[in-house]
């Protein structure tokens, strides 16, 4: 019986009786059929093959009987599928090698036959993984349109009235964040701005610039305030560490910079922005967000500016808007009791979250007027609501909007409300409101919440998390 740590034979195996005429052949090792049987190894009480490859048997008629009589043998070739040739008393060494032949190419026949399975098989394991990232793409791109994109504020350094002087020669800032997710920062800008366009670049602090994440953002004369820059998608990859690296180049005199403000002093220089390849004492005044990793930039809105009618929808986020605020359920003309809830109901904007909340009553609805929208010829506004607490009950919302100023109370916003859609614990959905005429100018924005027939209103944290407003395409 063979020892367990012996080698065994790398070439198959062609298996021939003692009294076969000599028999070789290239690629092959011939063993004797006694050979072959000491080679044999045990595995659970039974004789195994181990890592031997055996392409047949030839055998005279006496080692064919025997091979028979022998059982365990027996059993091991019939289990493994190994031909079995008898090749009468006497055989000849045509007779030998005619059929030794035939075994080397039926072996190569199945190795070719298995060489075409295991292609078939391979290109079908990637066909499903492509069809498997396809599915996965979708199923992001579908959760992202629907669920609106999630910015979150991650780093916030408020703004002095210390100022750099942004112009053509780029300004280096350190990230204080992963540059996996990252997707826009806001810079402060002093004061009014010269027209002209910042560039920014993320670069890794050594090594090559990261692929793709560079944008160019005009800037409106008599600009100020807080500033958005976006990339064109989200970091993906690893978290690594990044720069911020910005330049203006305006469009008038090229010796005109753009005023930017800077944060409080910093004693740790990493975070510090570098002019002129030397660290300040400051920062530079930023938000950073960061979003999904990879995901594309969202088309957003700036209510600062007039929205275009040019029938493109737009994503207006609640942080870019002024602060809610609560209506009245009705107007001085109703006794005092009916003009204020018995309950809960607190309106707030959630900046970390990007979110409106607009609490609900269980009494009578809860509606928040959001100022702060230029728009021309809006056909559609729609809003993306959750209702982010398990541990609640039932919640309707709805959305609307009306000329700025009109709407004072509860009552006078019902009719400018769309449909309502009522959300379970933890649900998100969507609400949308198409105006009779398309509104144009100042708008207000209104956001409903409501929670008929519930017998309390604990935890109902029912959020707008962003909206979309469409104009319509003005006529050439």
């Amino acid at each position: 019986m063979k020892d367990r740590n012996r080698t065994q034979p790398s070439e198959p195996v062609l298996v021939v009786s003692a009294a076969c005429p000599a028999f070789t052949a290239a690629g092959v090792q011939v063993m004797d059929l006694g050979a072959w049987r000491s080679e044999l190894t045990m595995s659970s009480g039974r004789l195994a093959l181990a890592d031997m490859s055996v392409m047949g048997l030839l055998l005279t008629t006496a080692d064919a009987r025997a091979l028979a009589e022998d059982h365990p043998l027996s059993d091991l070739v019939s289990a493994a599928g190994i031909p079995v040739h008898d090749l009468g008393p006497a055989p000849g060494a045509d007779a030998v090698a005619r059929i030794a032949l035939g075994l080397v190419l039926a072996r190569m026949q199945n190795a070719l036959r298995d060489a075409a399975s295991e292609r078939a098989a391979l290109a079908e394991l990637r066909r499903a993984h492509m069809q498997m990232q396809t599915d996965h793409a979708e199923l992001e791109a579908w959760v992202w349109d629907q669920l609106a994109p999630k910015h979150m504020l991650v780093r916030s350094w408020p703004a002095t009235a210390e100022v750099l002087a942004l112009g053509p020669d780029p300004v280096l800032q350190p990230l204080p964040a992963p540059s996996r997710g990252f997707i826009s920062v806001d810079v402060h800008i002093a004061q009014a701005a010269p027209a002209g366009t910042v560039r920014l670049d993320l670069l890794r602090p050594a090594g090559p610039p990261f692929e793709g994440m560079t944008a160019s953002i005009p800037v409106a004369e008599g600009l100020s305030g807080w500033f958005r820059l976006t990339l064109p998608h989200a970091g993906g990859g690893e978290p690594e560490d990044a720069v911020l690296q910005l330049s203006f180049h305006p469009d008038g005199p090229k010796d005109v910079s753009l005023p930017l403000s800077l944060a409080p002093e910093s004693p740790v220089e990493d975070v510090c922005v570098r002019s002129a390849g030397a660290a300040l004492t400051r920062p530079l005044a930023l938000r950073v967000w960061r979003t999904l990793p990879r995901m594309p930039a969202p088309a957003l809105h700036d209510p600062r500016h007039a929205m275009p009618a040019d029938g493109v929808t737009r994503l207006v986020r609640p942080l870019d808007l002024d602060l809610p605020l609560q209506l009245p359920y009705a107007t001085g003309r109703v006794r005092r009791a009916i003009r204020r809830y018995p309950d809960r109901t607190p309106v707030e904007r959630w900046d970390a979250r990007d979110a409106i909340l607009v609490h609900p009553s269980a009494h009578r609805p809860v509606v928040a007027r959001v100022p702060g929208l230029d728009v021309e010829a809006l056909t559609q506004l729609s809003g993306i609501v959750q209702l982010s607490r398990h541990d609640t009950m039932e919640v309707a919302f709805a959305i609307g909007a009306a000329p700025a100023g009109l709407v004072q109370s509860v009552e006078q916003a019902l009719p400018y409300l769309g449909q309502w859609v009522h959300l379970l614990p933890a649900e998100w959905g969507e609400v949308w409101f198409d105006p009779a005429q398309p509104l144009s100018g100042p708008v207000d924005l209104l956001l409903a919440t409501a929670m008929p027939n519930m017998p309390f209103n604990r935890n109902a944290e029912a959020l707008f998390h962003g909206f979309r407003v469409t104009g319509r395409r003005r006529s050439e």
